[in-house]
């Protein structure tokens, strides 16, 4: 199965700003963020609001365009050069084929990510600007040296003067 794996995946090294998947296109590819740093973005009212970021150890995919091999509503830009590999839709669909005991690790991995995507979603329905700031903070504590602060304020669902204000009161 290694062998099968490591047979399918290509490795690019990726420069900054770089698009994985713009809307309108299938998400074809599933990645796996070797180095560097991704975030995916939809565009609401012609202004883009950040849903997520990854970093390196991390699968990037658009899952909902993946999955359905529908056209996806999500922009995955890099905003770091990053080094990645990936798998095809096709490729992968085979690895489960002719590796059954694969479609565990397939499982574990859409469990993983699902539950981190409900977390998301609850903490920045049911959380208070503070806590959203902290708790982004507490899972990624590197956010601010790596990540312009727009796409941080857009992540957590404020302005970028009201982030700048919520830091200035909590440093």
């Amino acid at each position: 199965m290694a062998q099968a794996i490591t047979a399918a995946a290509v490795r690019e090294n990726l420069p900054v700003q770089h698009l994985l998947l713009r809307p309108g296109q299938v998400a074809r590819r599933l990645y796996f963020l070797e180095t560097g740093l991704v975030r995916g973005y939809t565009l609401v009212h012609g202004r883009e609001v950040s849903s997520w970021f990854m970093q390196a150890n991390d699968f990037v995919i658009s899952i909902v365009s993946f999955l359905t091999q529908q056209p996806s509503a999500e922009y995955l830009e890099l905003l770091e050069p990053s080094a990645v590999l990936s798998i095809s839709f096709e490729q992968l669909q085979a690895l489960y084929r002719d590796f059954p005991e694969f479609n565990l690790t397939g499982r574990l991995l859409i469990e993983k990510y699902y539950v981190l995507s409900e977390q998301r979603a609850q903490h920045l329905r049911s959380r208070t600007a503070t806590e959203r700031y902290e708790l982004l903070l507490q899972s990624f504590p590197t956010v601010f040296q790596r990540v312009a602060v727009q796409h941080i304020a857009s992540h957590l669902g404020m302005a970028p003067e009201t982030l700048s204000r919520l830091r200035n009161r909590l440093a």
